[in-house]
């Protein structure tokens, strides 16, 4: 009689670790699929709780850096105050463009940054998109690097590649995006 009562409360907790590990593993995919929803919505808030703007800015800014770096020729007189200028200018414009409503559309387009057209007309476009699909690579447990396809070709086949981090069990926000201009 004893016996009887052990298998169903091990059934239980078989069943119950393999639904914690399938959240945890789909966890991601669900965090990907809420910012997507969001975007669509112009929910700004909703998308915020899946963004670390600090970590997403300084990504960007590092990206922007190495641009630089590579853009000046170290021999050429100034060049150290060039670099130290352009620095302080990307700085900036990451600081201005690092907003809700370009991440969004970043996020619904694959691209980042001014696109042709008002504002107004832009979002009129992404609210009428159909739902992009994203292409995904897992990088060990912690990191999920996302892209979007949609078969075109524009810069040579090279998207906006947007960057997952895991914060805690289940939580995962985005951390930095990389621009196709700056990829290698």
């Amino acid at each position: 009689m004893i016996r009887r009562k052990g298998k169903p409360a091990l059934a239980a907790l078989v069943v119950a670790s393999a639904a914690v590990a399938a959240y945890w593993y789909w966890s991601p995919f669900l965090a990907l699929r809420a910012m997507q929803s969001a975007a669509r919505e112009q929910d700004a808030p909703s998308f915020n709780a899946h963004v670390d703007y600090p970590k997403l800015r300084a990504s960007l800014k590092q990206q922007l850096a190495l641009l630089v770096g590579e853009k000046i020729a170290p021999d050429k007189p100034l060049a150290a105050f060039g670099a130290m200028m352009g620095a302080a200018l990307a700085d900036q414009l990451v600081d201005a463009m690092v907003r809700p409503e370009t991440v969004m559309r970043a996020m619904q387009s694959g691209r980042f940054g001014h696109q042709d057209g008002a504002p107004d007309a832009s979002r009129a476009q992404n609210v009428q998109d159909p739902q992009p699909k994203w292409d995904w690579v897992r990088v060990g447990s912690d990191k999920l690097v996302a892209y979007r396809q949609d078969g075109s070709a524009e810069g040579g086949g090279k998207k906006v590649e947007v960057v997952f981090e895991r914060s805690g069990f289940a939580n995962w926000k985005l951390t930095a995006l990389r621009l196709p201009s700056l990829q290698r």
